[in-house]
């Protein structure tokens, strides 16, 4: 997690200066190398260095693709490829787990580093067809060691902030979901690994519906009003449900409309961001991945202390209660 929040950090501000492909290929050279390293790491230290240069790699595609995106779209266009983005990038981590444990069943866990080698083949091989989305006249005229210097007109952005500190706080709850549900489900609630991997499934399509559904909406402010104060209701609602050990169908429910609105608010305050940053589009894109996953790298552990109902309870609610006061901070803003 933290790996690929300060890769980003790197890749987003060197594709500003040098383009989006070159970039691109070094992030998709060190993931490969990174993940043939942990097919061979001898301890588990060694793992888990090679397991922060294989984030670190994985970070460059996801950070640029929302770059090339801001490059080549505008408006609606541009809302409709975000959410796209959000969807793949919401859903992968939903389903990563379940994928694991079915591969577990065939392989052991060298097999699942090589099997993530299998598909960052892949997706460079797909990457060899994509073309330069940002023309030479565009990039920033700077030398290289000057272009962290970028990060300094950003981060004085408020209102950019403000939408960086909502989006990153609506995805911790997500992560939050994603670090305590094996525990809540099959431990708690005693549901079976194949009834686990329905319900995850189903989630998964919360995330994707919400996603759809906000890009189609004609008022990106309002329908982000409508989506983070729904996300605080449901959120709220599925907090009380924990604290207070109630029926595995009503929490379901609860944490189903929940990921509904979490999933709807991730792309249109990711379009709204990104819109109040036209000079430096790869180094906003970065500092807007980078919160969200320190953001998950924070809350992921913070859920699983002490009673796990409980420590997940505060985590989503406490990111719930805090996106919608800064929700109200960028209605504030944008009045004054």
């Amino acid at each position: 997690m933290l790996g690929i929040a300060a890769g980003q950090l790197l890749f987003g501000p060197v594709s500003d200066k040098t383009g989006r492909r070159r970039p691109l290929f070094a992030s998709f050279i060190l993931y490969l190398l990174s993940t043939v390293a942990c097919l061979f790491a001898r301890n588990i230290y060694l793992l888990i260095g090679f397991r922060l240069l294989q984030g670190l790699g994985a970070a460059g595609s996801i950070v640029i693709s929302r770059s090339v995106a801001t490059d080549l779209f505008r408006g609606k266009e541009l809302l409709a490829f975000l959410a796209l983005i959000a969807a793949v990038q919401g859903i992968a981590p939903v389903v990563a787990p379940v994928a694991g444990g079915v591969l577990l069943l065939f392989t052991d866990w060298r097999g699942i580093f090589f099997f993530l080698g299998v598909l960052g083949l892949a997706v460079s091989g797909a990457g060899a067809y994509l073309k330069e989305s940002l023309p030479s006249r565009k990039r920033a005229n700077v030398p290289v060691i000057h272009i962290f210097k970028f990060f300094i007109p950003v981060v004085k952005n408020r209102r950019f902030m403000l939408y960086v500190a909502l989006l990153s706080f609506s995805m911790a709850i997500m992560f939050a979901y994603i670090a305590s549900s094996p525990f809540i489900f099959q431990e708690h609630y005693g549901v079976s690994p194949v009834a686990y991997s329905l319900f995850f499934a189903g989630n998964a399509l919360a995330l994707t519906a919400g996603n759809v559904l906000s890009a189609k909406g004609k008022a990106p402010r309002r329908t982000l009003k409508y989506s983070v104060t729904g996300l605080f209701v449901c959120t709220l609602w599925t907090g009380v449900l924990l604290l207070s050990d109630a029926s595995i169908i009503y929490f379901c429910l609860a944490l189903f409309l929940s990921l509904f609105f979490a999933g709807a608010t991730f792309p249109v305050s990711t379009h709204l961001a990104l819109a109040l940053e036209e000079k430096y589009k790869g180094t906003a894109s970065a500092i807007l991945g980078a919160s969200t996953f320190f953001a998950g790298g924070i809350v992921m552990p913070l859920s699983g202390l002490g009673n796990i109902l409980h420590s997940t309870a505060y985590a989503m609610t406490g990111s719930a209660l805090t996106a919608l006061f800064l929700l109200f901070a960028i209605h504030k803003t944008d009045k004054i």
